[in-house]
């Protein structure tokens, strides 16, 4: 398993997908929503998503253990986890993280971040009156959506 897009996510971005180098540049956007938001959907079938990639590609790969990190504390928080509480929050990483994977994530860990995309993409729809149809007025509205969720 891999990263995950799914397909509608990929007709929704179409008129700016060209604008950005990898479909991760796409993933993240959801993703980030769907950390902001806190907001996981798990009822994606495997028809409806792209398995596109099983690592941090190009520029995302020095910034991926900060998204591993990322999602380790908004799953602690869904999970109301307490930090302190040493023992449980290593069971929790363990559950999420693999060393030795090239994306550092266990194949839980790969669910779980998919479930935050595929939730972040919801979020995104719900924002949006529309798809976006130019990369400066997405851009815009994406940048006001996080911070709105933010708050």
């Amino acid at each position: 398993m891999g990263f995950q897009l799914r397909k509608d996510a990929r007709r929704w971005f179409r008129d700016i997908e060209k604008h950005y180098p990898t479909l991760f540049d796409l993933y993240y956007f959801c993703l980030v929503a769907g950390f902001a938001s806190g907001q996981r959907n798990i009822d994606i079938s495997n028809d409806e998503i792209d398995d596109f990639i099983e690592y941090f590609p190009g520029e995302f790969r020095s910034r991926g253990k900060l998204l591993v990190g990322t999602l380790i504390d908004t799953e602690l928080r869904h999970l109301a986890i307490n930090v302190e509480d040493r023992d449980e929050v290593y069971r929790e990483v363990k559950k999420i993280v693999d060393p030795n994977s090239p994306s550092y994530l266990s194949s839980e860990g790969m669910k779980r971040m998919n479930a935050y995309a595929h939730g972040g993409f919801d979020v995104l729809c719900e924002h949006f009156s529309d798809r976006p149809r130019s990369i400066e007025t997405f851009i815009r509205k994406y940048c006001k959506c996080i911070s709105d969720l933010g708050e």
